[in-house]
């Protein structure tokens, strides 16, 4: 029984394989030409069997030589037979290369692994903004009268700059605190976005991906506790919260990890460590609110 098992197995994995390899995600800038720091959209397409499950990269992927600016998903066209995803990445570049490469992944995942598929290879130009100075510039006589400016007042500017010191000293002493509170929940809130984003895409998109979830939960509370998450198992992790719900839900999602798949409880998992990122990101701003 155990043997035609994995034998069943075995054919399904091949099978999905084979199917894998027909796949060929499309990537490609919608211009020919950009200027440093301007965003480019990206577009990255991929058509695949209707019964497989394909993932788009999100803001974790290291998108270099480029900066991702921001990410729009389209919602998934079916017929009977194949569906089609679509996204745009909207890219910048603070690299001086002439000519700067992108080519992009697409990931197709099954109850077992993933497989990378790539996009090929496309280009955009950088467009210099200073155009290169001739070697020699034509003279021109002017016998005209040119009126000379008076030599520059510099102790006027000195104690000029050194009054824009000070008030600039004063304003930081009375107003830095709030300032630097200011700018941190500016970051928290961001991160904070983003996170809740990426964590209920991959959910949708990627429900048994459990490792993969678990990773991104563990970084996004690293950010808003002392805590490193990222290095610590779901035993440690249980010993630092003492919170019955959060348990329950790493024990469970452990188990979809390293055990027999048993999704009944799942979503409720996911649930309930969102909430706790979300409980700490409060706790969070409520700690820099009031320090």
């Amino acid at each position: 029984m155990r043997r035609k098992v994995f034998l069943l197995l075995n054919i399904i994995f091949l099978y999905s394989f084979a199917q894998a390899q027909s796949i060929t995600p499309k990537g490609e800038f919608l211009k020919d030409s950009i200027q440093i720091g301007e965003p480019v959209a990206y577009s990255l397409v991929v058509r695949y069997p209707k019964f497989l499950e394909v993932v788009f990269p999100d803001s974790l992927y290291n998108f270099s030589p480029f900066e991702l600016t921001k990410k729009v998903y389209f919602p998934t066209r079916s017929d009977s037979t194949y569906s089609v995803d679509s996204a745009v990445y909207y890219l910048s570049t603070f690299e001086i290369d002439t000519v700067q490469y992108l080519k992009m992944p697409v990931y197709l995942v099954n109850e077992f692994d993933s497989t990378t598929l790539w996009t090929g290879t496309d280009s955009v130009i950088l467009k210099q903004v200073v155009e290169a100075i001739p070697d020699s510039l034509a003279m021109k006589t002017n016998t005209k009268y040119v009126e000379v400016p008076m030599e520059f007042n510099y102790p006027y500017y000195s104690i000029g700059l050194g009054a824009l010191v000070l008030l600039l000293v004063i304003v930081w002493l009375v107003f830095g605190k709030t300032i630097r509170k200011r700018v941190k929940i500016n970051r928290l809130k961001k991160r904070y976005s983003r996170f809740t984003a990426d964590f209920d895409y991959k959910v949708e998109k990627s429900f048994n991906n459990c490792e993969a979830i678990l990773k991104l939960w563990k970084a996004y509370m690293e950010t808003v506790s002392d805590a490193p998450y990222k290095k610590l198992t779901s035993k440690e992790i249980i010993q630092i919260t003492k919170d019955k719900s959060i348990e329950e839900a790493l024990i469970h999602i452990d188990r979809n990890i390293y055990g027999p798949k048993d999704e009944s409880l799942l979503a409720d998992a996911y649930q309930k460590i969102k909430e706790m990122a979300i409980r700490s990101y409060h706790q969070k701003i409520e700690e820099i609110s009031n320090g």
